[in-house]
C-alpha cells in the first residue's frame, strides 16, 4: 500500500460523501419535477458507487477517513447558506447553482475512475472501472441536460 493512493482514495470518499449529501437535498427540494426525479436515480447510482470506492478501498486496505468525511459533509452544509439573493424562500438561482455543483462533482468522480484506469495493479478490476466510468459520464451528461434546462432561470427576478 502506498499512502498516495490511500490518500486518493479517501478525499475522493469524502467528496463523495459530500455529494450524496448534495444529491438528496436537490432531489427533495429542486423547484423542477424532472430534476427531482433524475436527480434521485443519479443519487441511487452514487450510493452504489461509493459502495464499490469502499471496496476498492478494502483492496488498498484501507478505510474511508472519518475527519475528511466529515469536513466534505460540513462544507456541503455550509455552502447551503449561500442566500443567493432571496432570504424566506427558494431562489430560481439556487435551482441553477445546485445542479452545477453536481455537474462538478460527479465530474470529479469520473476523473478518478479515469486516473484508476491508468493504473497497472492488480488490486483494480479495470472491467469494475471501466463500468463506473461509463456510469459517471452518464450521470454527467444528464446533469449537464438538467442544468441547461435551469438557464432561463437567470432572468427571472
Amino acid at each position: 500500500m502506498t499512502k498516495v493512493i490511500t490518500t486518493y482514495l479517501q478525499d475522493h470518499h469524502a467528496g463523495s460523501a459530500a455529494g450524496l449529501d448534495a444529491f438528496a437535498r436537490v432531489a427533495e427540494q429542486h423547484s423542477d419535477d424532472e430534476v427531482r426525479q433524475s436527480v434521485g436515480r443519479i443519487a441511487e447510482e452514487a450510493g452504489r458507487d461509493q459502495t464499490m470506492l469502499e471496496q476498492i478501498m478494502q483492496r488498498f486496505d484501507t478505510k474511508p477517513a472519518a475527519l475528511k468525511d466529515l469536513s466534505g459533509k460540513v462544507a456541503e452544509k455550509v455552502a447551503r447558506l449561500k442566500a443567493n439573493q432571496r432570504l424566506l424562500h427558494r431562489s430560481p438561482l439556487s435551482d441553477l447553482v445546485e445542479v452545477e455543483a453536481l455537474v462538478d462533482a460527479v465530474h470529479a468522480k469520473s476523473m478518478a475512475w479515469r486516473v484508476l484506469l491508468q493504473l497497472d495493479d492488480a488490486r483494480l478490476e479495470r472491467a469494475q472501472l471501466q463500468k463506473l466510468l461509463e456510469r459517471a459520464e452518464a450521470q454527467e451528461s444528464e446533469l449537464k441536460r438538467l442544468l441547461l434546462l435551469q438557464a432561463p432561470k437567470l432572468l427571472q427576478n
